[in-house]
């Protein structure tokens, strides 16, 4: 009969993200953080839960206890719809670290407490990004001329912006992807095709390549020929493309130095 064997699993793959982690067995620290992570979540879970409620019957008393005076923005549709997309945010962060927990601790017995700071900011951190998530698909909605305008009885918005900030509270690492292309988008600078080659006769090698670089241009190859001008000895008396020729940017210039017989 054979022996019936208890193989670990070495790697894993974290299924939302698809990096792929070395399975370290738990230390006593780690089942630690593991537990205080799952603990903390679960009363950001019940703390946001709250707030949802508190949101749909409208009595936000923790924001009547923060703010006291000037509480008519409660009432104001657009303040309801950023704070539906809040809470979502949070909740679907929430959601995302119990999973991850669940899977590296109760699964793999493999957390690391060092994914602590992780935990602890998942909550936040969807919060945010669903607030700055729905402000962008608001502005491009609104860019198509739809009617997205608050309403006082915009159940359907508020749904709809709830929905939005959950995505994007448990998706972060995708919305961070997302965010990164918008940003590339908005802010790329119009890149030159093309840059007018230097002229580097009279430099020495070390100036040649300093020269090459400020104008976005690469050292090619170095060629030595035999010159009876002392003056032009270790210094560029060739170059090929030819000053004041136009390569592309990143191209690469040959020269030549002049050499003692």
């Amino acid at each position: 009969m054979g022996k019936e064997c208890n193989v670990r699993e070495k790697y894993a793959t974290d299924e939302q993200t698809g990096k792929v982690f070395q399975v370290v067995p738990e230390e006593n620290w780690d089942i630690a953080a593991a537990t205080i992570s799952m603990v903390y979540l679960v009363g950001m879970l019940l703390f946001f839960a709250w707030q949802l409620l508190e949101l749909c019957t409208g009595r936000n008393l923790l924001l009547k206890l923060i703010v006291p005076k000037h509480t008519d923005y409660l009432h104001v549709p657009l303040f309801r719809l950023i704070a539906y997309t809040v809470i979502g945010g949070g909740l679907g962060g929430v959601v995302n670290g119990m999973r991850s927990i669940l899977a590296w601790h109760a699964e793999r017995e493999a957390f690391g407490r060092r994914y602590i700071w992780k935990y602890i900011t998942l909550p936040l951190l969807g919060a945010t990004l669903a607030a700055i998530v729905y402000a962008i698909v608001w502005g491009g909605i609104a860019a198509f001329a739809a009617d997205f305008t608050p309403k006082q009885d915009g159940t359907s918005q508020a749904l709809a912006a709830f929905a939005i900030g959950a995505l994007a509270g448990y998706g972060s690492h995708k919305v961070f992807r997302w965010l990164d292309g918008h940003v590339n988008r908005l802010f790329k600078m119009p890149l030159v095709s093309e840059v007018r080659v230097p002229d580097l006769s009279g430099k020495s090698l070390t100036e040649a390549e300093l020269t090459l670089r400020q104008q976005e241009l690469r050292l090619g190859k170095v060629a030595h020929k035999v010159t009876d001008d002392t003056n032009k000895v270790d210094k560029v008396i060739e170059q090929n493309p030819p000053a004041d020729s136009r390569i592309s940017r990143g191209g690469c210039v040959d020269i030549t130095i002049g050499k003692k017989k």
